[in-house]
């Protein structure tokens, strides 16, 4: 048997900078490279470790051919670029590159210009400090882009063509600052502490201190920029052309935007015209509760928001996403009557959830789209790809296996990866109308398992109501034995906006975070793990979803991870109710500490880091979504600190003095209201880091040894985590998902 130092190391070995290298073929990155042909790298055991070749592959037949060069690197461009690869490259040196590489926008001051073969030409005259056109404007990681040092560039949009752009300018200097300190720096001259500071609006702020953002469009042609004749825009999304709110038409003559309003009740769809500005109103949606944002994607706390409509090149028709069934589904209006022509599935698929378009076939009047809650799929959340004609006939399911897919699409095929949590990755491709062209690689997961690597076992319980079916996860512990009983720690996020249990096959975690937050780590130290999607999470439907509506305190269903203990124990009679664990970041930070206060009689020990302990010290837009416009004593009721007197069990909390999504002053303040109750907690400060709180390898270990004293009654060894994690660029968060650090690369991989 092993002793508790090894069961650490062991632990180590859990962490993604080590099991990343452990799966072989577990997520190719398809690059296509024409209609035809796409590419990707085969990985191969090696002498040295994981070897690669690129290999290129006719999606018409299945042949491949093994090519020379970097492996993984063909050339050609990425599913979803808006230009080449040396464009995507002066991105980075703060560029935004034309399709055709010939102009460049870049910032002077706080104005944009446009560098082209006619020269440099200074294409706005009005901007100033934080009234800026296609700047950054996340508000959840403002001061980490400035301290990494990144090269700005220019948000925008462009045309196919590459005449014209769209971009947004971002006036927030009447919004209402946060304050981070960096207490010091590396260098004798870096030694007096620096103060960062970034706009930040809270709910109860008024419409005057909101940023505001007006969409405008530029001709380079003509050189000049135009404003949009358009309400001033809420949360511009620019990252990408797949994800951005804002599409061009392919003849580059007009662009359409999808536009809510504060606290998400009102929802408009736009066609704007790109020589003018003009902006005709083709769409409108109220909702007495909140317009969903489709979460897609998800990989232990992962979110892309996104919304799934679009208007035909002919200017005929739009397709709207919405949920006035009960269900996301597309509606189909006609832009010359403006009417509604209704949902384009019938009763028979009326529980079906839209929730990404990844291909649009206008010349066969055809859709091709991502849905769940498919009723022969053994978890709602599974991922499926479908396609349905324009007029709503030719429903057709193109992926059959019982899983989650990721798939890639071209003009005539598509790449499909599909897994399980306890099915490793497969990747297939098939055509278009969903028949079986070959397999193409099957993951090797066997390195993974001989380092210790549990694979979870699904299940489901009821909701508190007693009704209501919900799923998810339990890991056991490593060298698992039925005369011992095992405590149990629930990975819980808490959030509103995605849900929280893995579906796919989940071995790493691009921000540097354990896996499934890490339960593989407590399962090698002899403690039983579960994560469980409650009430009030998306991808449910509205009803499901709207559990959350005006109960953002009820932390998506917290309720329900306390009623389910028992029917756990029932299914998995090894556990141990009399210990049972709780931990999150952020939204599940909030949740933990909601737990250990709400109900100290289950929840014995708790984790929490970076949390928003009071929705009224955070960013307008989330809490509002979810809480709706701000009301004194509803939002009142989002501070879980005036519940601090109850806490009985032992508490650990931890925040990073640099965290620029949830402050600092969150944490603080809770402290402040544990002492005034005379309780006793742990706190962590990390003085470097950000938000990302659960990267960090000090916290990994300190949280371990929390739970090893508490749960397990022993004392920890000494021990250090030595895994180095490289942070990367941020992308928008959503809430675990509330992330300072992620590649595109590595989302791509979760969709």
């Amino acid at each position: 048997m092993m002793d508790l130092l090894e069961k650490y190391r062991a632990a180590e070995r859990m962490l993604p900078q080590y099991t990343r290298e452990l799966v072989i073929n577990g997520s190719p990155k398809i690059r296509w490279l024409d209609g035809v042909f796409f590419s990707y790298g085969r990985e191969m055991h090696g002498e040295s470790g994981k070897e690669t070749v690129n290999v290129r592959v006719n999606s018409l037949t299945g042949e491949e051919e093994i090519r020379s060069g970097e492996a993984g690197n063909p050339q050609g461009t990425l599913t979803g670029d808006t230009g080449p690869a040396q464009a995507r490259r002066s991105e980075k040196s703060g560029f935004s590159v034309s399709p055709d590489g010939h102009c460049r926008l870049f910032y002077r001051g706080h104005n944009l210009y446009l560098l082209d073969g006619g020269g440099e030409t200074q294409l706005t005259f009005d901007g100033e400090p934080l009234c800026e056109y296609g700047c950054y404007v996340d508000v959840y990681s403002q001061i980490t882009v400035k301290r990494q040092g990144a090269a700005e560039h220019p948000l925008v949009l462009w045309s196919p063509d590459g005449r014209y752009f769209v971009t947004y300018r971002a006036d927030r200097r009447a919004v209402k600052k946060l304050y981070a300190i960096e207490s010091f720096g590396d260098s004798p001259q870096d030694i007096r502490p620096r103060l960062w500071e970034y706009p930040c609006p809270f709910a109860g702020d008024s419409d005057g201190e909101l940023p505001h953002f007006a969409l405008c469009v530029g001709d380079v042609k003509l050189r000049k920029m135009t404003m949009v004749q358009a309400p001033a825009y809420l949360d511009p999304v620019f990252t990408s052309e797949e994800k951005s709110f804002v599409r061009w038409l392919p003849d580059s003559s007009g662009f359409y935007f999808t536009w809510f309003s504060r606290g998400y009740g009102e929802g408009r769809l736009y066609l704007a015209e790109a020589a003018t500005g003009a902006a005709r109103q083709i769409v409108r949606e109220t909702t007495d509760t909140f317009l969903n944002l489709g979460a897609f994607g998800q990989l232990d706390g992962f979110g892309s928001y996104q919304f799934s409509n679009f208007v035909t090149a002919d200017r005929k028709l739009a397709f709207w996403q919405s949920e006035r069934s009960g269900y996301a589904h597309l509606y189909r209006y006609r832009l010359d009557t403006g009417a509604c022509e209704g949902d384009l599935f019938d009763a028979a698929c009326r529980e079906m959830i839209v929730q990404k378009l990844v291909k649009v076939d206008e010349a066969a009047g055809r859709i091709y789209f991502m849905a769940n809650n498919v009723p022969d799929c053994s978890d709602p959340l599974y991922y499926q790809l479908f396609a349905v004609n324009f007029d709503g006939s030719g429903l057709a399911r193109l992926t059959p296996e019982d899983a989650v897919h990721r798939v890639t699409i071209g003009e005539q095929a598509f790449v499909d990866t599909y897994s399980r949590v306890d099915l490793p990755p497969v990747t297939v491709l098939r055509d278009l109308e969903g028949a079986l062209i070959r397999e193409l690689e099957r993951a090797d997961v066997s390195g993974l398992l001989a380092a210790g690597y549990q694979i979870p076992e699904r299940f489901t319980v009821k909701a508190a109501d007693g009704v209501t079916g919900l799923w998810g996860i339990l890991v056991r512990p490593a060298g698992f034995s039925t005369d011992v009983k095992y405590p149990v720690i629930d990975y819980i996020y808490g959030g509103a906006q995605l849900y929280n249990v893995p579906r796919e096959f989940t071995w790493d975690n691009a921000m540097g975070r354990e896996a499934m937050g890490g339960l593989q780590g407590f399962a090698q130290v002899g403690i039983a793990g579960i994560i469980l999607d409650g009430r009030g999470t998306p991808g449910r439907g509205k009803r499901f979803h709207e559990f959350s509506w005006k109960a953002i305190h009820e932390c998506a269903g917290l309720a329900d991870h306390a009623a389910c203990l028992p029917e756990l124990k029932e299914q998995f009679p090894f556990l141990d109710l009399s210990r049972v664990g709780i931990w999150g970041n952020s939204g599940g930070g909030y949740a933990t500490v909601s737990a250990m206060f709400r109900y100290p009689q289950i929840y014995r020990a708790g984790v929490a880091s970076a949390g928003n302990y009071d929705q009224r010290m955070y960013e307008n837009s989330w809490t509002e979504r979810y809480y709706g416009l701000y009301q004194e004593e509803l939002y009142e009721q989002g501070d879980i600190t005036r519940l601090a007197g109850n806490l009985k069990g032992k508490l650990f909390l931890a925040c990073g003095a640099l965290d620029d999504n949830v402050s600092m002053s969150q944490t603080l303040r809770l402290c402040d209201r544990l002492i005034r109750c005379n309780k006793d907690y742990e706190l962590l400060i990390l003085p470097r880091v950000n938000h990302n709180v659960p990267a960090d390898l000090y916290f990994i270990r300190r949280k371990l040894d929390f739970f090893v004293r508490h749960l397990l009654g022993q004392e920890p060894p000494e021990y250090e985590f030595k895994a180095e994690f490289k942070a990367v660029e941020p992308e928008k968060p959503g809430s675990e998902a509330e992330i300072n650090a992620f590649t595109e690369e590595e989302h791509e991989r979760t969709i």
